[in-house]
Parts: structure tokens; C-alpha cells; sequence
């Protein structure tokens, strides 16, 4: 047989293709920015509808699982559209573009994350010395149990939102034809 695009016998052309990357950084970099502006998009989409509170005594149980499946779904659409835009077809392809744009998007919260807060530090420092001023107790114990509840679920969280990535990179891997696939013939 020979190989469709190169006209040499098949053997002969994949001996001598050379090596590559398998991670397109293009389209780990757009997944990201897809995901996060989708994200951000349907986050004041739900705020206008009122289905999410914003900030400071605003949130809510309802809110946090809106807040988490609106993720998941940014996420998942972020890896499909990387899985879209590779080279390369087969899903572990795809997943590993997935979890890419997961992680380089969270990369990009944590980093937006520790400099917004910045601004937060000073004004909960002012708050915690208020409240030893004013002998207001803080419960060490229910401290750290509810940091360790919350640490759970936001473990929880990340886990499925690298999965709903991932599997939006293997679907995006098989739903569009690639780069010199017989289908592009057509």
C-alpha cells in the first residue's frame, strides 16, 4: 500500500517521518482562553438571571454547585476545542490536550487568585485583630475542620473539572477532521 498523502509505499513513509512534539501548545493556550472566558461569560450570564449571588454573604450551597457545574462546563469546552485544533486524531491525543488546558487554566486562577488577594489581606488582617481586640473568640478546632471540609470538596471539585477537560479533549479529538485525514478530501 501506499501512504495517500506522500505517494510513497506506507512502510518507507512512517520509518522516515521524523519525531514531534505531541502537545500543541496553540491549542492548549486556546482551550485556556476559551475555558476561562466561557466561564466568565456564563458566571454574569447567571448572576443577571439570579441564579448566583456575588461576593460577601452572597453565596450560597445553590450557588457553589451553580458556581462548580458552570466550571465544568467551560472546562469541558475548553478541551474540546483543543482536542479540535491538534494535529493529531487519536484520543489519548485528546485527553492530554484535555488536561492541559485544565491545568494551565488553573494555573491562570490560582496566579489571578493570589493577586486579587492581595487586596484581601490587609482588610482580614484589620477584621482578626478587631475581633481579639473586642474579645471576639475564634475556635481553632472548627477552623481547621472546616478549612479540611473545604479542602475535600475543592479536591473534589478539581477532579471532576480535569475529567469533564479531558473528556472534552477526546471528544474534540474525534468530532472535526484533521490535518491530512482522508475525510478532508471529501
Amino acid at each position: 500500500t501506499t501512504n495517500w498523502a506522500t505517494g510513497a509505499p506506507a512502510a518507507t513513509a512512517e520509518a522516515a517521518a521524523p519525531w514531534h512534539d505531541r502537545v500543541r501548545w496553540g491549542a492548549v493556550w486556546a482551550g485556556a482562553l476559551v475555558a476561562l472566558a466561557t466561564f466568565i461569560v456564563l458566571q454574569l450570564l447567571f448572576f443577571a438571571l439570579g441564579l448566583l449571588g456575588m461576593g460577601y454573604g452572597g453565596g450560597t450551597t445553590t450557588g457553589g454547585i451553580v458556581a462548580g457545574i458552570l466550571a465544568l462546563v467551560a472546562f469541558f469546552v475548553g478541551g474540546l476545542l483543543a482536542g479540535a485544533s491538534t494535529m493529531w486524531r487519536r484520543v489519548g491525543d485528546g485527553l492530554l490536550h484535555g488536561v492541559l488546558v485544565w491545568a494551565l487554566s488553573l494555573l491562570v486562577i490560582v496566579t489571578l487568585a493570589v493577586v486579587g488577594s492581595g487586596a484581601l489581606v490587609g482588610p482580614l488582617a484589620d477584621l482578626f485583630g478587631a475581633g481579639q481586640q473586642q474579645n471576639i473568640g475564634f475556635d481553632p478546632v472548627l477552623v481547621l475542620n472546616s478549612a479540611r471540609q473545604m479542602a475535600g470538596w475543592a479536591a473534589l471539585g478539581l477532579g471532576v473539572s480535569v475529567a469533564a477537560a479531558a473528556l472534552g479533549g477526546a471528544l474534540g479529538s474525534k468530532i472535526w477532521p484533521g490535518r491530512g485525514d482522508p475525510a478532508d478530501l471529501r
